[in-house]
C-alpha cells in the first residue's frame, strides 16, 4: 500500500488501511489521520481523500461537469452487451484520438523498467494508464476528481477484473495529495495539466511525491501559439467543457516548461505529438504558414512578400521567443534541439511530451 498524507494537517506516513477496507469496490467505511483526527470516507472501494473546503470547490463543479459532458456525449451507458467494452483495450484502439495517445504513451516510456516500481497516474479519468503500468509490472495508483463507475476512477475495478491485477484508485485534490513525499518513481500525467488554473502547485505536489531520480512523464498537453489568444482558442477548441464548468486552459510552452523547473525538476527531454513529428507536418500545421516554407517556394513571385510576412511574425514575437529558449535548458533532447521543432512550438497548435528528473539531493 502506499504511504499517506493527510492533506488537511501535512502529517506524513499515515498508515494506509489500518481497518482493512480497502481492496475491493464494495469497502465503504472511513480512515482517519492519526495527527489530527481528521476522516475520511471510502466509498465504494475508493478512499475520498481530500479537504472539502473553498479549494476543492472548482474540482466538485469539475467532476460534475465531468459526469454531465459524458451523460450529453452518450458515454454513461455502454452499448454492444457481450462484447468487451472498448476501454478495456485503451489506449489501443481503432480511433484516430487514442491511437496519437498510444504512440505518445508508449514514446514517453520507451526504455524504462516499471518492474516492481511505484507509479502515479494523475488525473487518471478512467484509469488505463495505471492499469498498463499494473501489466508491466509496477505498483500503480490512480488518482482523479471523478469517482463514477463508468467514466471515472470506479471503472478501475472492472479493469482489474478483466486485466488480472491489481492497482490503487483515490479521489483527491491533485494540488493537494493525500501521499506521503519521495513516494513514487514515476509520476504520470496524461492531458491534465492544462486543467488547472495552478499550474505550478500542481506540479510542486508532482516533484514532492517523486523519489530523488524519480521521473516525471507527462503527455499531451496542448499549448497555443504565440500568434494565438488563449481565451479565443479556448472558444474554438473547448466550448463544451467550459459550458459544464470544466477547468480549461491552453497555456503557452514555455509555461508548462516554467512550472515543472520551479518545482526543482530537471527536464530532460521535451517532444512535440506525434501530430507534429516531421517537417512536413509541421509545415502544414503552422498558424503563421509564411513563417518557414518548403524550400520549393522561395523561387516563385512571392518569395519576397512571403520572407517580410515571416520576418514580421518573428520580430512581433521576439518575446515569445526569447521566454521558451530560456525556459529550456539547452541540452535538452527534442525540442531545444531543432530549429523546426523549436518555430513548431511558437508558431502551431499541438501537444506536449515531458520528461523531467527530481534531481538526487
Amino acid at each position: 500500500m502506499v504511504r499517506l498524507r493527510c492533506p488537511r494537517c501535512g502529517a506524513e506516513d499515515q498508515p494506509a488501511d489500518p481497518a482493512g477496507l480497502l481492496g475491493g469496490p464494495d469497502a465503504n467505511g472511513e480512515l482517519a489521520c492519526t495527527a489530527c483526527g481528521q476522516t475520511y470516507p471510502v466509498v465504494d472501494g475508493i478512499p475520498m481523500i481530500y479537504v472539502d473546503d473553498h479549494r476543492w470547490r472548482s474540482k466538485q463543479r469539475e467532476c460534475e461537469g465531468w459526469e454531465a459532458l459524458n451523460r450529453e456525449l452518450g458515454q454513461i451507458h455502454y452499448e454492444g452487451i457481450g462484447a468487451p467494452p472498448v476501454d478495456f483495450d485503451i489506449p489501443y484502439i481503432d480511433d484516430e484520438h487514442w491511437a496519437g495517445i498510444a504512440e505518445n504513451f508508449d514514446r514517453i516510456i520507451e526504455g524504462l523498467d516499471f518492474e516492481g516500481k511505484s507509479v502515479l497516474d494523475v488525473g487518471a479519468g478512467r484509469p488505463w494508464a495505471a492499469k498498463n503500468f499494473a501489466l508491466r509490472g509496477a505498483h500503480a495508483v490512480a488518482i482523479d476528481v471523478v469517482a463514477h463507475p463508468v467514466v471515472g476512477l470506479g471503472r478501475g475495478w472492472e479493469m482489474m477484473k478483466e486485466a488480472g491485477i491489481d492497482f490503487e484508485l483515490f479521489v483527491g485534490d491533485s494540488e493537494n495529495m493525500p501521499y506521503a513525499s519521495n513516494e513514487f518513481d514515476y509520476v504520470f500525467i496524461s492531458a491534465a495539466m492544462h486543467h488547472t488554473n495552478f499550474m505550478r502547485a500542481l506540479a510542486r505536489e508532482m516533484a514532492r511525491v517523486l523519489k530523488p531520480g524519480g521521473m516525471l512523464l507527462a503527455i499531451n498537453e496542448p499549448f497555443r501559439s504565440a500568434s494565438e489568444d488563449e481565451a479565443d482558442l479556448l472558444l474554438q477548441s473547448a466550448l463544451p467543457e467550459l459550458r459544464h464548468g470544466i477547468t480549461e486552459r491552453r497555456p503557452s510552452a514555455a509555461e508548462y516548461f516554467r512550472a515543472v523547473a520551479a518545482a526543482g525538476l530537471e527536464i530532460t527531454e521535451a517532444r512535440l505529438g506525434v501530430d507534429l513529428d516531421d517537417p512536413q507536418r509541421i509545415w502544414d500545421n503552422l498558424t503563421q504558414p509564411g513563417l518557414i516554407p518548403p524550400r520549393q517556394e522561395w523561387i516563385d513571385a512571392a518569395a519576397p512578400r512571403r520572407f517580410a510576412r515571416a520576418f514580421h511574425t518573428r520580430f512581433r514575437n521576439l518575446a515569445a521567443e526569447i521566454e521558451l529558449r530560456r525556459s529550456l535548458p539547452r541540452g535538452t533532447a527534442g525540442i531545444r534541439s531543432s530549429h523546426a521543432q523549436m518555430m513548431a512550438v511558437l508558431y502551431s497548435r499541438s501537444e506536449l511530451n515531458i520528461r523531467a528528473v527530481k534531481p538526487l539531493r
